[in-house]
C-alpha cells in the first residue's frame, strides 16, 4: 500500500510563486515605462500649447514677450500669458491669451534643464533678437525619435522643435 497524499510538492509551490513574481515584475516596470512615456507626452503637449500662445502674442503685438531664463508656469512670474506679456496674475488683464500656463511636470527629470530663482527643473523661455524669436528649453525622459527628440535636453522655437539645446 502506498501512502501518498494528495496535494502540491515544496517544487511545485516553489515554481509557481517565481512565476508569479517574476510576472509582477514585468508588470511593474511596463507600468512605469508607460507612466514615463505618458510625462513626456504631456510635457511635448504643454510645449505645443504655450508655442501656439506665443504665436498668438506675436500676431498682435509683431513681437514674442520679455523674458530671459523666464521659467514658464511659475507663479510669481509667468503663471498666465497676455497681451501685456507673461504675468504671474492675469486676473485684472483685459485679453488674455493663456489663463493657466502649463509647468513641468518635474516626476523623472534629471534637472538637466532648469532655470529660475531659486533653480528648478522648468521649461525655460527667453525672448531673441528683440523679439523677434524665443527659446524654449525643455527636458524629456525618453527619446521620441519618431518627431527627432532626445532624451534630456530639447529645444522650442518659432521654427519647431529639435533634439539638443538651443542655438541662440
Amino acid at each position: 500500500m502506498s501512502s501518498t497524499k494528495p496535494g502540491f510538492t515544496l517544487i511545485e509551490i516553489l515554481v509557481v510563486v517565481a512565476i508569479i513574481a517574476l510576472v509582477g515584475t514585468f508588470s511593474a516596470v511596463a507600468v512605469n515605462s508607460a507612466r514615463s512615456k505618458q510625462r513626456d507626452a504631456t510635457r511635448l503637449s504643454n510645449v505645443r500649447l504655450v508655442q501656439s500662445a506665443l504665436e498668438d502674442y506675436f500676431n498682435e503685438n509683431n513681437s514674442y514677450p520679455p523674458g530671459d531664463l523666464l521659467p514658464i508656469g511659475d507663479v510669481s512670474q509667468s503663471a498666465c500669458l497676455s497681451l501685456s506679456g507673461f504675468r504671474g496674475d492675469c486676473s485684472t488683464e483685459s485679453e488674455v491669451l493663456l489663463r493657466r500656463v502649463p509647468r513641468t511636470y518635474e516626476n523623472g527629470l534629471k534637472g538637466t534643464v532648469a532655470c529660475g530663482e531659486p533653480s528648478r527643473k522648468a521649461f525655460c523661455y527667453s525672448v531673441l533678437d528683440e523679439g523677434d524669436s524665443y527659446v524654449i528649453h525643455f527636458e524629456l525622459e525618453n527619446s521620441l525619435t519618431s518627431v527627432g527628440l532626445q532624451t534630456g535636453v530639447n529645444c522650442a522655437t518659432p521654427d519647431g522643435m529639435e533634439a539638443g539645446t538651443c542655438v541662440e
